[in-house]
């Protein structure tokens, strides 16, 4: 009886909250907690296949989205918390929102994208039966620290579960974790063998280059970007992992996509992905490493890859006044250095709307911004806004880049000044942190709508 409340009042908080206009994806999870804090494991439990946990600081998103589309297209009902609402009470209203009074679960597998405090939560109260690692990178200082902290987080997460691990073997830290398995034997690794020498980055905000072993500065062979790449420690107590699933070839990298050949056990497939940038081909290649341990079929994901669209905020193009505005999220020094390399840097002139916030969703600390290579925007003699709470302290940064940047009174008014200065028929950029880019979509939309 307590269950069946918990899940009715829990449906109606979230109908509640979405005619209110307002988010509270994690509401009805609390809700849950308070009348029936047993439901969530039990709820779990009844799905046939299991739980999926995807985590890492970057592209959790977009991962967990690729993964549903492909476990979808293969016949599953799939439960998952496409809001992005990733710590323990998103995870749990997606949960009940799968449910029927009877508290059985209508989904057969759940996949989750979740926040590495709160695996060790999630973790052991879900017990998934697989879980995707795709990259530790110094993210919210001031929740986390610095990655060590953030390895240990996930390590002890892991260590409180069963499952099966898809770990990124080009981020040392990640693929130590496979220490932490219940079983060495259930360790995979995904990892990029080749890639054109116009899609290395230069090697900038490395966060993590010491062997996890003895703490050794790691050699490098190849750098993709940031701290990813060949490495291995110059005593002989760590290396890079084979991966079981690599990229091993890309025929073709632009602003529409990518196309690139992947090996796993021995056959090649060719595939097709919408989203451009190294660190998205990540994460279609993780997507791409936990589809082929779960069997399903290479065309099916291959498919599924090809379709799927880009997460909210992640790559997506809104037309406006006859503009075309890329919204670009930013939240750390690896992911800011990624979408200047990708869409920026060697752009000339490119129109820039750069909105930080310093609200907790985006981490109080911003001096992750100094460690951000805009020197190389700098050199395209771009025409840039700020907006958001620290949109001051982003001009400083631009100064001493060599950019003198328009500061905004409001994102709404960062918007205005960004549409003035670009012609119709053209291009403009919108790099926004986490809580910068909800504020920044609702005012687009409701300008698209006027």
């Amino acid at each position: 009886m307590r269950e069946t409340a918990a899940i009715a009042v829990a449906w109606g908080t979230a109908t509640l909250s979405r005619r209110l206009g307002r988010g509270g994806q994690a509401l009805p999870g609390a809700i849950v907690d308070r009348i029936a804090p047993e439901l969530p494991r039990k709820l779990a439990a009844e799905l046939p296949h299991g739980c999926i946990l995807v985590t890492g600081t970057n592209g959790k998103t977009t991962t967990t989205k690729l993964i549903v589309a492909a476990l979808r297209r293969g016949g599953e009902t799939v439960v998952t918390n496409a809001s992005g609402a990733n710590l323990r009470g998103g995870v749990v209203s997606a949960l009940v929102s799968a449910a029927d009074l009877r508290c059985r679960s209508r989904a057969t597998i759940g996949v989750f994208e979740v926040d590495e405090a709160s695996l060790r939560l999630v973790g052991a109260e879900l017990q998934p039966r697989h879980i995707v690692v795709l990259n530790i990178f110094r993210d919210q200082l001031d929740r986390y620290g610095e990655v060590d902290t953030t390895a240990d987080l996930l390590a002890e997460g892991i260590a409180a579960t069963g499952a099966r691990l898809y770990l990124n073997a080009d981020d040392a830290r990640v693929a130590s974790l496979a220490g932490a398995a219940a079983e060495p034997g259930r360790v995979s690794y995904f990892g990029i063998d080749q890639l054109p020498a116009g899609l290395t980055a230069e090697r900038t905000a490395a966060d993590s280059d010491r062997c996890p072993k003895c703490g050794e500065r790691l050699t490098f062979g190849r750098v993709f970007y940031s701290h990813l790449g060949h490495y291995s420690c110059p005593n002989g107590d760590f290396a890079r992992p084979d991966p079981d699933v690599a990229v091993t070839g890309v025929s073709r990298a632009d602003l529409d996509g990518t196309e690139f050949s992947v090996t796993a056990g021995g056959s090649v497939q060719r595939m097709r992905y919408g989203l451009s940038g190294t660190y998205n081909l990540y994460n279609a290649l993780a997507a791409v490493g936990l589809a082929t341990g779960l069997g399903l079929d290479p065309a099916v994901t291959a498919e599924a890859v090809r379709t799927t669209e880009a997460a909210f905020g992640r790559v997506e193009k809104t037309e406006l006044q006859g503009r075309t505005l890329w919204l670009l999220l930013i939240k750390n020094p690896a992911g800011f250095a990624q979408v200047l390399d990708t869409f920026l840097v060697g752009r000339s002139h490119p129109r820039v709307l750069i909105a930080v916030n310093d609200l907790p969703a985006d981490g109080r600390d911003v001096s992750w911004l100094w460690d951000v290579p805009l020197e190389g925007l700098s050199r395209g003699g771009p025409e840039v806004v700020t907006a958001g709470t620290r949109a001051a302290e982003m001009a400083l940064r631009l100064h001493y880049a060599g950019t003198e940047a328009s500061v905004a009174s409001s994102v709404d008014d960062g918007i205005s000044r960004l549409l003035a200065g670009v012609p119709r028929g053209g291009d403009a950029y919108i790099l926004p942190t986490y809580t910068a880019m909800l504020q920044i979509r609702k005012a687009l939309r409701r300008r698209v709508h006027e």
